[in-house]
């Protein structure tokens, strides 16, 4: 038996197959990837789609108020505070977004109360104090010093409460950012 010369084109005959199989895995692959830039589509609390950027909440403080916001035109969803809706309603579709809000809820109502308890005791005895009394000065002072101090631990319910929300919206919003 004599070997035989092979030439290039029969030495690999399915070359040109294989270059139209890589163009054409190229060529649908095109499209996967425009799609990939489109915005994504996510489900509002409500159930409703929507795209991420007109979904995500944030807050904005404003005088005694705090407005949960949607979106970055700033369509107001609810006012928190006394008599506002529940927070832990508003941010439904994530669980942990839930626990955070629940804590938020929690920290902002003994926060306020001790605050409001505390001004109102330094008010009311810096108003004795000035009255010239001098057999109550140093009740006053002490009376003072007290409500001043339940405004400081007060605020730092606050300042929790805030942390807590803050976490609660981060949670919302990666949910919203994943689609669940």
């Amino acid at each position: 038996m004599t070997p035989t010369r092979v030439t290039a084109d029969r030495r690999c005959p399915r070359l040109p197959s294989l270059v139209a199989v890589i163009v054409a895995s190229i060529v649908l692959a095109l499209p996967g990837a425009a799609s990939a830039q489109e915005p994504v589509r996510v489900l509002t609390p409500a159930g409703l789609p929507c795209e991420y950027d007109s979904c995500v909440l944030r807050v904005e403080d404003g005088w005694l108020s705090r407005k949960l916001l949607r979106g970055p035109e700033g369509t107001v969803v609810a006012r928190l505070g006394f008599g506002g809706p529940s927070f832990a309603g508003l941010v439904q579709i994530s669980d942990s977004a839930v626990a955070h809000a629940r804590s938020y809820q929690r920290h902002q109502r003994v926060g306020a109360t001790l605050t409001t308890v505390g001004s109102i005791t330094a008010i009311a005895a810096t108003i004795v104090l000035n009255q010239q009394n001098r057999d109550v000065r140093n009740e006053a002072i002490a009376v003072n010093v007290g409500g001043l101090a339940i405004w400081v631990v007060g605020n730092s319910f606050l300042y929790k409460a805030r942390r807590e929300m803050n976490r609660s919206l981060w949670w919302y919003n990666r949910a919203v950012m994943d689609g669940r």
